[in-house]
């Protein structure tokens, strides 16, 4: 639509914002009546299916074969199956005309079936079967309709099936979900032993005590496997002494010349190497190759490189036991790619053992990232055990890249430069991750904590066990030479039916608090200090959920000494339980909370309902809103220091148990005319309360009612061009919307116990806002791939209200939703963003109280990025209530590819002295990072220098200060700034 200006204007003067909500039809009561229902043994729920690698394929027997393998799960309605490796098999039935599927399921390696009720069915093997009429989906990163019936996976989860069918002979075709856990023997047939096949320049045969030794001098090459098979083997060394398998010749002067071809041979076929690849069962003496398949063993000395995939092993000396898969490996070194950061590690060692194929064994090993025969950094290891789980199915060779699987580690260190800095007798890791025992080390001194050692390790690791499928665990040991030795546990958890999480630590504090201001110097309550936090939600059968937290602190100040981002950001330190029912627009709460820490001010719950019924619509006119509650609530007053008392007006003195019954309807009449959505409203709130501070029981009348309101309008002019401003073509977009309201109520908000601010602390008053929301769009990049972006946006608002007593400490502010809860303040605020180019941008926000007459907040900031050598940013901040003052400016700057800086600084200019002061320079080595930071903190009276030592890809095992960490990779202002 295009709209002239000075029509424009008219109508923003007149109209405003609004929010357009459509009638919705009504479910209906019943069903019909024609379709036949299915037996309560089929299911209508649809079927969903996930995994790694997925075979799709028919068996020829109208049965459809689905065959998943890796991170197998399966989602119907709220049941839900989970294994390693997973087999279906899915036959299409009919009853009564309605069509569905009989799955039969073999689950294979850490199977579970949840139950909709949550009973939980697990073991190695589980077999089941169930009816589904539902649709059928499946889901993999990998997808081939190849069969697999050739597959070692396909013919034990076969065994299993046959199997477990004869119990179930006498059942009905229409029973429910059946869960048989499976204990016979699956073994599937033994697959033939790869080839292996061996070349060299000179070979030599002879019998030893009726072996069949062949030594083979230089450019020796042995191959197992198949050519471009991901579990092909190689070696390679300058001389070796190969087995040969009893059989392998008639006497020891037989040469390979003599030897006749064998039936059953692939042939050969010499490859770009000059080298035979699919050797079959026949010898070939122009290249010196031994017989396919006839290799026990092998002994190879000399520059070896033993090497599969993307995994290599350089040695002096190499013994291998195909027969058995087994080695000893001397003077090795051991090469993987890790496989989240794309980062070598090396692991070095005097001897190495091959137990199987998928197990090692290492002495007096060291772990690292360096390339390096002597490492800058290792973790050293007396005794390391490594079991490999990288997954081998020649489909998923691409994605399955890098090394995958568990460790066990006796008498480990962690050592800089040779020297030993920290030490563990016994740990269990988890590859699965590239996760060692310890996680970070931080080191560095302030004024407040004295030194500082700050560590964190992986708790399941450090405790030898193996982490729990979605569990992570984090152990904290630190000490401060000012303050005293900490320790804590750290437990997140995740699965698909509860998630949560536990922070506990503890510490001797023998020091003093410096919060700043007149927190200076303050000595704590106690020296024993510390945290217990825990969180958890369950979600339970028929869309109900549960959610429990508790929470205990032993003082004010503890977390913003320790935890300082958690005590400013996170959520609020809580006991409670909290049941809430939720299903489509209409949800069911019930809130039971009671105050531990003494210092919180917390209204208890003891227990409080609600109900809620969102957008419910009212014929095909209106829409309804309805909230409702019911219960007995208590405020408790918490112990506060004066400052905090005078700044934000808490109350100061608590209630008792108050029973309470509120409820508030509100409805709205959504009308379209043209272009403008205006939105009529009406809302009646009604509570009464059995006790209030002044006059015992008393109940009280709110009602508010106003209008909504919004129109957009729009023009594109392709004619607006400048080089100069990087502007290709301008799109103006702009909304303009009001609301308007009016309410009345028969008592304060001061007669009344605050237990809700959007209960109790709603007055009578009259209000009306007025927004100006603008945008202007461009096309940049070169052409043919240019894009639209947002080159300058544009917000206007104002807010008046009739009853603007100014008492409210913070900014105005009107809530659109809920006008009633809005912050009581004459305002006028302005914010803009301007995109000079994709380098830089302008930032600015300004609110002017009209009450005072005064601007109250102002922010200004110029952010430019010059990457990869330079980042800068300055800006200015000020917040009059909180006479804040401050100018601020960073710059990250990589002076070559060795060495990165970066500065921070905010001046108070009130007080004409530096807030805050970092710099930290960045240097880079082989492998790894060396970081010094120098800080200056005179809000908190603080000083602080600090060295950091990170490998690379890896800023959170940072030894020392993180606050750098970012500069190793990038200057831009999102990866360095914080």
């Amino acid at each position: 639509m295009k709209l002239s200006f000075g029509v424009f204007l008219i109508v923003v003067g007149v109209f405003g914002p609004c929010r357009l909500v459509a009638a919705q039809n009504l479910v209906p009561l019943t069903d019909d009546v024609d379709v036949p229902l299915l037996p309560s043994g089929i299911t209508s729920s649809d079927v969903e299916m996930f995994g790694e690698l997925v075979y799709l394929w028919e068996d020829g027997q109208d049965a459809n074969i689905v065959h998943f393998v890796g991170d197998f799960e399966l989602q119907v309605g709220h049941r839900r199956m989970n294994a390693d490796e997973a087999v279906i098999w899915m036959v299409r039935k009919s009853y009564k005309g309605k069509s569905y599927t009989a799955f039969e399921i073999v689950l294979w390696s850490n199977a579970q079936v949840v139950e909709a009720e949550g009973t939980v069915t697990r073991g190695p093997v589980l077999f089941a079967t169930m009816n589904a009429g539902g649709r059928v989906r499946t889901s993999a990163d990998r997808k081939t309709f190849a069969s697999s019936r050739d597959t070692a996976g396909y013919q034990r989860a076969l065994r299993v099936r046959t199997a477990a069918r004869v119990p179930r002979q006498e059942a009905s075709e229409y029973d429910g979900l059946t869960v048989i856990e499976f204990t016979g023997d699956a073994t599937p047939t033994a697959v033939e032993a790869p080839l292996v096949s061996y070349q060299g320049e000179d070979t030599t045969i002879e019998m030893l005590d009726g072996q069949t030794i062949v030594t083979v001098i230089g450019d020796v090459y042995v191959f197992r496997g198949d050519a471009g098979g991901r579990d092909a083997l190689e070696l390679r060394a300058d001389a070796a002494v190969v087995y040969l398998a009893d059989g392998s010749s008639d006497n020891g002067e037989e040469s390979f010349e003599d030897r006749p071809g064998r039936a059953g041979s692939r042939g050969t076929v010499e490859d770009d190497r000059g080298i035979l690849s699919g050797i079959g069962r026949e010898d070939t003496d122009a290249m010196g190759f031994g017989t396919a398949g006839n290799v026990e063993a092998v002994y190879l000395e000399g520059d070896i490189v033993l090497s599969t995939g993307d995994r290599s092993i350089r040695a002096s000396r190499l013994y291998y036991d195909f027969a058995n898969d087994r080695a000893i490996i001397l003077d090795a070194v051991f090469r993987a790619l890790e496989p989240v950061r794309q980062l070598p590690i090396y692991v070095r060692a005097d001897e190495i053992r091959q137990l199987s194929a998928r197990k090692f064994q290492a002495k007096s090993a060291k772990l690292t990232t360096s390339e390096f025969f002597t490492p800058h950094y290792h973790l050293g290891v007396e005794e390391l055990t490594l079991i490999d789980r990288t997954r081998r199915d020649p489909i998923l060779a691409e994605q399955s890249r890098g090394f995958s699987g568990s460790a066990k580690l006796k008498h480990s260190s962690f050592n800089l430069s040779g020297v030993p800095l920290l030490y563990w007798p016994y740990a269990n890791a988890s590859l699965r991750e590239t996760e060692t025992s310890i996680r970070s080390l931080r080191t560095g001194y302030s004024g407040d904590f004295g030194l500082e050692l700050e560590t964190e390790w992986a708790l399941f690791n450090v405790l030898g066990l193996e982490s729990p499928p979605g569990f992570d665990g984090r152990l904290l040991l630190d000490y401060f030479s000012e303050r005293g030795p900490g320790a804590g546990v750290e437990l997140d958890y995740l699965s698909d039916d509860y998630f949560g999480l536990y922070r506990g630590y503890y510490i001797n504090d023998t020091g003093e608090d410096n919060l700043g201001g007149w927190l200076r110097d303050e000595h704590p309550d106690t020296e024993h200090q510390g945290r217990t936090t825990f969180r958890h939600r369950q979600y339970l059968p028929a869309d109900w959920q549960l959610t429990f937290e508790l929470s205990y602190v032993s003082d004010k100040n503890f977390l913003e000494e320790y935890f300082e981002s958690e005590h400013d950001e996170a959520k609020e330190q809580e006991s409670l339980i909290y049941l809430k029912k939720q299903k489509d627009n209409w949800a069911f709460t019930s809130l039971l909370q009671y105050r531990i820490n003494d210092f919180h001010i917390v209204t208890e719950r003891l227990p409080d309902f609600s109900f809620f019924l969102i957008g419910k619509p009212v014929g095909d006119f209106a829409t309804w809103f309805s909230e409702n509650r019911a219960g007995w609530n208590r405020y408790r007053w918490g112990k506060r220091d004066i400052g905090q008392m005078l700044i934000y007006d808490y109350p100061t003195s608590g209630s008792g148990t108050v029973a309470r019954a509120d409820t508030r309807q509100e409805l709205e009449i959504p009308l379209a005319i043209g272009d403008l959505r205006l939105v009529p409203f009406a809302s009646a709130r009604g509570t009464a309360w059995d006790d209030s501070p002044q006059s015992g029981g008393v109940g009280r009348f709110f009602g508010s009612y106003g209008i909504r309101g919004s129109m957009y309008a729009w023009k594109v002019d392709p004619q607006i061009n400048s080089e100069l401003l990087d502007i290709n073509g301008l799109r103006h977009i702009v909304k303009a919307d009001i609301i308007a309201w009016g309410s009345t109520a028969n008592l304060d908000s001061e007669d009344l116990y605050v237990f809700d601010e959007t209960v109790e602390e709603v007055d009578e008053v009259d209000g009306v806002s007025f927004g100006l929301r603008q945008r202007f769009q461009t096309k940049r990049g070169e052409q043919g791939r240019q894009r639209v972006v947002d080159l300058l946006t544009f917000d206007l608002e104002v807010g008046l209200f009739n009853d603007a007593d100014g008492e409210e400490y913070t900014n105005g502010f009107v809530s659109y939703s809920r006008p009633e809860n809005s912050v009581t303040r004459n305002y006028a605020n302005a914010s803009m963003i301007y995109r000079v180019n994709d380098a830089t941008q302008v930032l600015s926000e300004a609110n002017f109280d009209l009450n005072d007459g005064a601007i109250d907040h102002l922010a200004m900031t110029l952010a430019v990025e010059r990457t990869p050598r330079l980042s800068y940013l300055f800006g200015y901040r000020y917040i009059g209530k909180l006479e804040s003052n401050l100018l601020g400016a960073g710059v990250n700057y990589r002076i070559n590819e060795k060495y990165a800086i970066g500065v921070r600084e905010q001046f108070d200019l009130d007080r004409g002295t530096t807030a805050e002061f970092d710099i930290g320079i960045v240097r880079k080595f082989p492998r790894w990072y060396v970081g010094v930071t120098f800080a200056v903190d005179e809000v908190e009276d603080d000083l602080g220098v600090s060295m950091s030592i990170w490998p690379e890809g890896l800023p959170s095992a940072a030894i020392g200060s993180s606050r750098f960490t970012g500069l190793a990779t990038s200057t831009s202002i999102s990866e360095g700034f914080r």
